[in-house]
This record gives structure tokens, C-alpha cells and sequence, in this order.
């Protein structure tokens, strides 16, 4: 039997209770039309919920206890209890007095995918409406019953009370959900002021975190279902190739081994082979696996070379590309500029390398499918899952199980076609689990970018010109029938062209090449940002003027920048000198709509060996969930931004990637993880994102640091700590 998240047993009197509860239910979702339905007991995820559900999101049994839905995949980032503190708040519940499940993946949750940044941002209004809406609809169910006015009562605690005092009386959400869910939905209910908050804002301890630290969380790799059997495939040792002849009968004679298959990958226009093995345990079908002597055509696919990706990026320099954003006349100001300043930063391809690697349960039996499993995107991997089989939503099941993480990944639904073509021919279920080796290997990868910055200064030596030219694989311009005639969406992201210099330009220049790229964690903003707040330093010394200064005079018609670097100064004490052998360096940056900014500390000991010491952020969210959620993505955020900076690239040759498991794609540890202090401006600005804004500031602020404290600066990624 499959594992569940929680433990919800039913028994014969609650089992009484819900099948004898009256009347008709109401189910809202997102569109215009309302569906009823009588009361039931909910399989959700495999567990059993049970009681009236006024909406997909609120479940009400008679006997008050309160079920709140997370329809976002958790993979880390805290969605598991942010999308039911929305619901709460409205709601007028107690954390503590309700049960949270994860949803399975359906369209009546509106959208599930997790990316950008965009869960609590996206949710902010939907959700609390959703809360507001069965509120108002149970305060309604108690002034019917009592025969008062609406006002006359109020909502606390998982209650209705009358508010007169001579008659005050109160009926839990329990005695009155049958009666609510009769009633019509609220187009519009009213939300509270955030000023009465009482759950929002509040750091508040996350029901998932004792399940991920006791075992009881059910990650991907934890799925079991009867019967399942285990696949592990042999793909290509480059990226690209074709299956030639493989050892069938060597893997059958491991034993254990039912099944060996062909298996295809779907990856934009390509779609890759394998050859899976099938086997009653996952040892089984890896031994078979590497019996299987696979001999592959490589041909056409054995060129990729970093070495060759390097001379095509620096080919394309001379080309202008497409234009972003353009203000003033920045070709004549260049020219005319008393003193001009020029940098090139490179930044590499690298793996999203989530701790739990790429795994999936399929099922496929006749016109029905069923899948258990991580994903970023159910309702993208819904469509593709109904195109690929030709058969109905409505016949596609999608269990989504806790990520060991995601970082865009597991948004791409490559790994889910691949368990369900496997599933298809052998009639059975399967779990297809991938090696760290397939994980780093097979990509799709974070795309390398080069990067070409001008400015230009007048006899006083202000900067009076700057362009930002931006070389790279477009993600946009994979997919089948690309318009790739305008410049794609989110390449320049994190390329602040809030800085008052008069004349600027930003412009990108696509480059093509056979190796599928992907979101990472900050999609471009993790590139751009690196190049551009380093270069912005630079102008900033060729200017004579202190870094963090120069930000606050160039952004002073941006408040929110202006706030955050503010709280920097004053949280970093930045006025105060360093000691000799210690730096300190600062970039800003806006990313899925938020800002953060950061001050990193570096310190050379006696031995002349670098360290970095510590790292002081300031993230301007808008209103808050959770802080100390947003504090631990701010930290994860740094760590990630970190590993990239001066840990392993990935690097081709010969088409393969030369990167297979931690020992040469390695991580940051402990030992060099530095100090990390956040602060959170408060305001009452709309929410921003916190999953991946902590990134971009990291890598310029530390090279910048390092700028300070050597006079050396770095323009490539990684760089070793060790060489500086």
C-alpha cells in the first residue's frame, strides 16, 4: 500500500457521520460555474479525507475538524504551509487546529506549478478569498439558524458567536458546514485589513518540517505502490544518440529482470533514447542495466565542446542582436565620453543536481494512467501526458509527493513521459528511478552566458553611457515553432536599468547549440546579475566613489532599492574600515519581484589563503507569509549562489558531460559556508517571490569583496577561493 503523508484512520463512527450528512455541497474553483455534489468521503493523494468540502481547498467535518489543501508541490521552499496560512487567515483558524494534506494534481485547483518565484505572490488574493468566501458563508449559516443579522456575528477560532452579550452563543464551523455549503458563493467577500493579520506575517513553526526530520514525509523515492516493479535505463554517454543493438538476453539473465524496453525521452525537438531494464527491485534492474552492452550512434552528437561553446559565444560579440531596453543615445555618448571603460564576464553551463535525483511511479492500463511522484508543474505534465497517450484529462491520475528539491528541473516533465512509455509496453507499474550520474549527465542544464559591458564617463568622471549585451542559449527558442524573430521572455532578467546613467542600452544576442538548457534556480537572473553588478562596481571605481554610495545616488528614484541599501549599510556598519587583509563588497538585485541586496566579508589569513566570512541580506518581499520561511530561502539561496560561484562548471567534451557524481560536481560544505544574516524590510507593498531572489546578489557581492581586498577582479565563473 502506498505511503501517505498523514495518518487520518476512519472509523466506523466517523464513517456514520459523513455518509449521513445532508444536503448538497459546494465546490468552488476558479472559473465561473460551481459544482454540487453530496457529501463524500475525499481520496486525496491516497489519504482519506473526509467531511464537507465548501471549497477544493477547505474541508469541514461535523465534527469541526478542519482539512486545508496545499495544491502547490512542496520541494523545500514552504509552500506545504504558506497556501493554508492564506486560507487560515481568512478563515479565522487556529494552525494548530487543522490538518494540512497535499493536494493531488487537477485543474480545480487552478495553477500548481511551482516556479518563478510565483506561489504566495500568485496566491496571495485567490487564496484568502477562497478562506473569506466560506467565512462569510458559515457566518451566514449561524444568522439563518439564529434569525439575526450577519453582522451581528463573528468568526474565531473555527466558530461563529453572536456578538450580543445578553445572547451570546457560538456553533463551531463543524455544526454549521451542511447548512453553509447550501448557501450561494460570495463573488467578492470581503478580506481583513492586514493590519488584523493574526497567522500572516508571523514565523510560525511548518507542520512538514517534523515529518522531513522523523521519516514520516514521503518523498518520490519513498512511493510505493502494490505491485510496483523498478526500472533503470541506459541512456547515451552523450547527450544525443541513437540505440544501435543492446545484450537483451545478459540483463534477463540477472536474476530478478522481467522486462527490457526501449524507453523515449521527450526533450523540446528531440527526443532521446534508452534502454530500460525492468526488474522486481531496483538492485535488479541496475545489475541488468550494466549488462546490456548498449552500442549507440553517436554520430553528429560527439562535437559538443566546451571549448567550442566558448569560441561560438565570443564569435557573436560583433552582433547587436535584439534591443531589451534603450534610453537616450548611448553610441554617440560612448563616443564622445572623456574615458570609457570595457569588461567581458563569462559565466558556465551548470546541473540543477537536487539532492533526490529524477524519479517517477507510472501505471498505464488501457485509456487510464496513473502517476506518483515529484513534480514541479502537475497540470504541465497533465498536457503533456494527454498528448502523448491521446486519451483525456479527465483519465490521467497525478499523486504528487514531497520534492528533494526541485530548482526548475522538475518543472520539465522529460522523466514522467519516459516512466509512462516504459509502463505502456510492459502493462505494469514502474518505478523508474535515476542515478546521480543520470542526473548530472542527461541534463537539461542552466545555459552558459557571455557577456559584453560598455560605459562611458564625462570629464568629471561621471558615467554618462553604459550597454550590457547579453550572449546565450534562449529557453524560449527550444520549443517546436518558436517565433524566434523578437527577443524571448526573461533573458534579461536582473539587468537593473534603474540606474541613473542617461544613456544605456541592454540588448541579447541568441545562441544556438544542441544542449537542452532549463529554469535554474533565478533563470537568468542568476548569469545576469553576476556580470552586471560586477561591472557597475567597476564604474563605481573608475568614478572614485565608495560602491554601496554610488548605488544609493543612482537608485534614489527607486525607494525599495533605496530602503534596502540602506538597512545594508546600517546592518553591515559598511562606513566603518576593515582591518587590513578583509574586504567587503555589495550588489543589489530585483528578480520575480522582489529586491535583495548583500554585503559580502571576505578575510585572508596568515597563510594567504581567502575566506569567505560572512554574508549580510537584506530581501524587500513585500507583505510576508512566513519570515522565517523567507529567512531559510534567503540562506538556501546564498549556499546555491555560492556553490555556483566557485564550485564545479559543467564541461563538455566530445559530447559527453565530464561531471558524473559529487566528487567532480561538488557542493559547498560547511566548513565554507559563511556566516549568513538576514533582515527583512517590512512594508506593505505587494508580495514578492523568496524561492530564488536570495541568488543573483551572492556571486557579485563576494567577487566584488574580493575586488577590495586583492584589487583583483573576477569575471569568470567559478572561481577557486584558494587562487585568488
Amino acid at each position: 500500500m502506498e505511503k501517505s503523508t498523514n495518518n487520518l484512520p476512519l472509523n466506523r463512527r466517523r464513517f456514520l457521520q459523513v455518509s449521513g450528512a445532508s444536503g448538497a455541497l459546494l465546490a468552488l474553483g476558479f472559473g465561473t460555474s460551481a459544482i454540487t455534489r453530496e457529501a463524500e468521503v475525499y481520496k486525496i493523494n491516497g489519504e482519506g479525507v473526509f467531511g464537507a468540502q465548501l471549497n477544493p481547498f477547505i474541508i469541514i467535518d461535523p465534527e469541526g475538524k478542519i482539512t486545508l489543501m496545499n495544491h502547490k508541490p512542496e520541494m523545500g521552499q514552504g509552500v506545504f504551509q504558506s497556501m493554508p496560512m492564506l486560507l487560515a487567515e481568512e478563515l479565522e483558524v487556529n494552525m494548530d487546529d487543522v490538518h494540512i494534506v497535499q493536494a493531488e494534481g487537477h485543474k480545480k485547483y487552478g495553477s500548481q506549478m511551482v516556479g518563478g518565484s510565483n506561489s504566495v505572490r500568485g496566491e496571495w488574493e485567490p487564496l484568502r478569498k477562497m478562506g473569506a468566501a466560506a467565512r462569510e458563508m458559515l457566518t451566514l449559516a449561524a444568522a439563518k439558524r439564529w434569525k439575526v443579522d450577519p453582522t451581528d456575528c463573528y468568526a474565531e477560532n473555527g466558530k461563529i458567536t453572536l456578538k450580543k452579550k445578553t445572547k451570546r452563543k457560538s456553533l463551531t464551523y463543524g455544526e454549521l458546514v451542511a447548512e453553509a455549503a447550501k448557501l450561494d458563493v460570495p463573488a467578492e467577500p470581503a478580506l481583513k485589513d492586514p493590519k488584523d493579520f493574526k497567522i500572516l506575517g508571523q514565523p510560525l513553526p511548518r507542520k512538514d518540517a517534523p515529518m522531513k526530520c522523523n521519516g514520516e514525509a514521503v518523498f518520490g523515492l519513498d512511493m510505493e505502490v502494490p505491485g510496483m516493479l523498478y526500472a533503470s535505463v541506459e541512456r547515451a554517454p552523450t547527450l544525443h544518440g541513437k540505440v544501435v543493438s543492446y545484450d537483451e538476453a545478459a540483463a534477463k539473465a540477472i536474476p530478478g529482470v522481467k522486462y527490457v524496453v526501449k524507453a523515449e525521452r521527450p526533450v523540446f525537438t528531440y527526443n532521446f533514447e534508452g534502454v530500460a531494464v525492468v526488474a522486481d527491485s531496483y538492485y535488479a534492474a541496475f545489475q541488468g542495466r550494466k549488462a546490456l552492452r548498449v552500442q549507440w550512434d553517436l554520430s553528429g552528437y560527439d562535437e559538443i565542446d566546451s571549448r567550442k561553446i566558448d569560441e561560438g559565444l565570443k564569435s557573436l560579440q560583433s552582433e547587436e542582436g535584439f534591443e531589451h531596453e534603450t534610453k537616450g543615445d548611448f553610441a554617440d555618448a560612448y563616443e564622445q565620453s572623456a574615458k570609457t571603460l570595457e569588461a567581458e564576464y563569462q559565466l558556465p553551463y551548470l546541473a540543477h543536481s537536487p539532492m533526490e535525483p529524477m524519479n517517477m511511479v507510472a501505471q498505464v492500463k488501457g485509456d487510464q494512467c496513473e502517476i506518483w511522484g515529484p513534480t514541479q508543474s502537475p497540470q504541465w505534465a497533465l498536457g503533456d501526458l494527454t498528448q502523448y497517450l491521446g486519451i483525456p484529462e479527465e483519465n490521467i491520475k497525478i499523486h504528487v509527493s514531497f520534492l528533494g528539491g526541485g530548482f526548475g528541473r522538475r518543472a520539465f516533465n522529460d522523466f514522467i513521459i519516459e516512466a509512462v512509455s516504459i509502463a505502456r509496453q510492459i502493462d505494469e507499474t514502474v518505478k523508474v528511478v535515476w542515478t546521480r550520474e543520470d542526473d548530472t549527465q542527461q541534463g537539461p542544464f542552466r545555459p552558459g552566458t557571455m557577456h559584453q559591458l560598455q560605459a562611458g564617463f564625462n570629464e568629471q568622471g561621471a558615467p554618462v553611457a553604459l550597454k550590457h549585451k547579453m550572449i546565450g542559449q534562449a529557453l524560449a527558442f527550444q520549443w517546436p515553432d518558436a517565433d524566434k524573430s523578437k527577443i524571448p521572455g526573461g533573458v534579461m532578467e536582473a539587468i537593473n536599468t534603474h540606474y541613473a546613467i542617461p544613456n544605456f542600452t541592454t540588448r541579447y544576442v541568441p545562441y544556438e547549440t544542441q544542449i537542452p538548457v532549463l529554469w535554474w534556480r533565478s533563470v537568468y537572473s542568476s548569469t545576469n546579475a553576476f556580470a552586471h553588478e560586477s561591472f557597475i562596481d567597476e564604474i563605481a571605481h573608475e568614478a572614485g566613489q565608495d560602491p554601496l554610495q554610488f548605488r544609493k545616488e543612482h537608485l534614489k528614484e527607486q525607494p525599495r532599492f533605496v530602503k534596502v541599501l540602506e538597512m545594508l549599510e546600517e546592518k553591515s556598519d559598511w562606513s566603518e574600515a576593515l582591518p587590513e587583509k578583509q574586504g567587503k563588497g555589495v550588489a543589489i538585485a530585483e528578480c520575480f519581484g522582489s529586491i535583495c541586496g548583500q554585503v559580502a566579508f571576505v578575510e585572508r589569513n596568515d597563510t594567504g589563503q581567502l575566506k569567505f566570512k560572512k554574508v549580510i541580506a537584506v530581501i524587500d518581499c513585500g507583505m510576508t507569509v512566513n519570515p522565517d520561511t523567507i529567512r531559510a530561502q534567503t540562506e538556501g539561496n546564498i549556499v546555491m549562489g555560492l556553490t555556483a560561484a566557485i564550485k564545479d562548471p559543467i564541461i563538455f567534451r566530445g559530447g559527453r558531460v565530464m561531471q558524473s557524481n559529487f566528487h567532480n560536481y561538488q557542493m559547498v560544505k560547511m566548513d565554507e559556508t559563511p556566516e549568513i544574516e538576514v533582515h527583512i524590510v517590512e512594508n506593505q507593498e505587494k508580495p514578492g517571490g523568496v524561492g530564488e531572489p536570495g541568488l543573483p546578489p551572492l556571486a557579485p557581492a563576494l567577487a566584488n569583496a574580493i575586488f577590495n581586498e586583492s584589487g583583483n577582479r573576477i569575471r569568470k565563473l567559478p572561481f577557486r577561493m584558494d587562487k585568488v
